[in-house]
């Protein structure tokens, strides 16, 4: 049994005390009424903000490498992505302050899964071992299932909840077992000790090898939502809370996705060519499917669902390029789809508490007269979804189009490109609405959520600037990539 240093557990402080803050606004909620929702807030965003700095100075202080006994690391890209998951949760507790306060709900509770999830998320990121990134990915999934259903008077937050904790059970079921798989024939659930395992084992076991990363990959593409795996994301992201569904389609598919580079790049780059070809079916598929699904909704819950399994085929061309161009074309994607993608879902919730629904294209009718800010944000957030310049969303499919053409996969990226232009059609179908078509309420409503509207402003600013200067994110996202083999 290994020796594990004591500065090993002062490098993981961050995650320490996240999950700790988290466990004490569980405990105050169960003191009289708990916290209110504005104090939770602030308590959960001063967390999240201490969270940072420690990730920021671990990073400063510790030297790079594993710790742990090689179950976590400390690297760039594990930097990276640590403050990208830190700052999308710190988002949807704005964007959650009001929505719960008039919900009726603990907010305490709330508020502390949201924490609890977020630490998950933190420990996918540095994981270097199988069984560390499936207990981190388990962390975050049954946070996620809780939030899911944390509507417990609404049936549709309950089906949400149970359908995403079976069809979850399931797909984490089928990774442990490709793990177990892999486990058995490299004797190691060490991701470089895996790499360096494989080429004898594939030889001696191929069925063996073969069976174990198809069934991890598997596992990976259901949190990521890809088609066919992702029959539980459009009922769940319509019956969970707006805020959890924001957070579902922006923080765990970035986390996600974060681990699914580190194991293909770092554990399994002796079959990069069996799993590109698989990869790469898979993107045309949910690039495809998403879009096409997404032109027949009238939900636009359910229709940012699909939009989001689409964006997932477009991320995953970047992964299959493997190759440094295609990871950090991925890096940067996931950071303007975080803020595009909570941006949209934030007009959608301040649409929720000014008593219109929110949820069908016919709400959004004149929205411009009365609330020309809000139009005017959700204009920018649709064109970057299409991905029309100057938006980030633009720059950041060209850096995946380009990738995957430079890598010889230039069919997947033609299917891409068309599939992009397709979904022009759907988003700019809210445009119309909210600019061409009349309502009846004509009546100017001022917005006075204003964390609320500071949050989606944020998004908006943030997705316009990574249009116009996208140089600086670019290059902290070259200079965050696993090495290649």
């Amino acid at each position: 049994m290994p020796q594990i240093p004591l500065r090993d557990f002062l490098y993981l402080l961050p995650e320490i005390f996240l999950l700790t803050a988290g466990l004490l606004l569980l405990l105050s909620s169960s003191v009289g009424r708990g916290l209110g929702s504005r104090a939770a807030t602030l308590f959960s965003l001063a967390t999240l903000a201490a969270t940072a700095v420690m990730v920021v100075w671990v990073a400063q202080d510790a030297p790079p490498g594993l710790l742990l006994a090689g179950m976590y690391v400390l690297d760039d890209y594990a930097l990276y992505w640590k403050l990208l998951l830190l700052l999308a949760t710190g988002l949807t507790v704005v964007l959650s302050c009001r929505f719960v306060e008039e919900s009726g709900y603990r907010a305490g509770e709330f508020f502390s899964l949201l924490l609890t999830a977020a630490t998950g998320m933190l420990l996918m990121a540095g994981g270097a071992n199988l069984l560390s990134i499936w207990l981190s990915l388990e962390l975050m999934a049954l946070s996620s299932y809780v939030l899911a259903g944390y509507f417990k008077h609404e049936t549709r937050s309950n089906e949400a909840a149970l359908k995403y904790f079976i069809l979850g059970a399931l797909s984490s079921g089928v990774m442990l077992y490709g793990m177990s798989l892999l486990y058995g024939a490299a004797g190691s659930l060490g991701l470089a000790e895996i790499a360096a395992a494989l080429p004898a084992a594939a030889r001696t076991m191929p069925l063996v090898i073969g069976l174990g990363w198809l069934m991890l990959a598997i596992g990976l593409f259901f949190k990521v939502a890809a088609v066919p795996f992702h029959v539980w994301t459009p009922d769940v992201y319509v019956g969970a809370p707006t805020p959890v569904t924001a957070f579902l389609a922006a923080g765990s598919k970035a986390a996600s996705f974060a681990i699914l580079v580190r194991i293909f790049y770092t554990a399994l780059p002796g079959l990069a060519l069996d799993w590109q070809i698989i990869t790469a079916a898979v993107a045309a598929v949910t690039m495809i499917w998403g879009n096409l699904a997404a032109l027949t909704q009238t939900n636009v819950k359910r229709m940012l669902a699909y939009s989001s399994i689409a964006h997932a085929g477009y991320v995953l061309m970047g992964v299959l390029a493997m190759s440094d161009d295609g990871q950090w074309a991925v890096l940067f994607y996931l950071l303007a789809y975080v803020l595009i993608t909570l941006g949209a879902f934030g007009t959608v919730i301040l649409l929720e508490r000014r008593e219109y629904a929110g949820e069908t294209y016919e709400d959004y009718a004149g929205l411009a007269r009365r609330a020309p800010l809000l139009a005017a944000m959700m204009l920018l957030f649709m064109l970057a979804l299409t991905g029309i310049p100057p938006t980030g969303g633009f720059f950041g499919k060209i850096y995946l189009f380009a990738a995957a053409v430079e890598a010889g996969w230039t069919w997947v990226a033609v299917i891409g490109v068309l599939t992009s232009a397709l979904s022009l059609y759907y988003y700019l179908g809210i445009v119309v609405q909210m600019y061409l078509k009349d309502s009846d309420d004509v009546t100017p409503r001022p917005l006075e959520a204003r964390g609320l509207v500071a949050a989606i402003g944020f998004c908006a600013l943030a997705t316009l600037l990574l249009g116009l200067v996208p140089g600086p994110l670019v290059e902290l996202a070259k200079a965050s990539v696993l090495p290649l083999p």
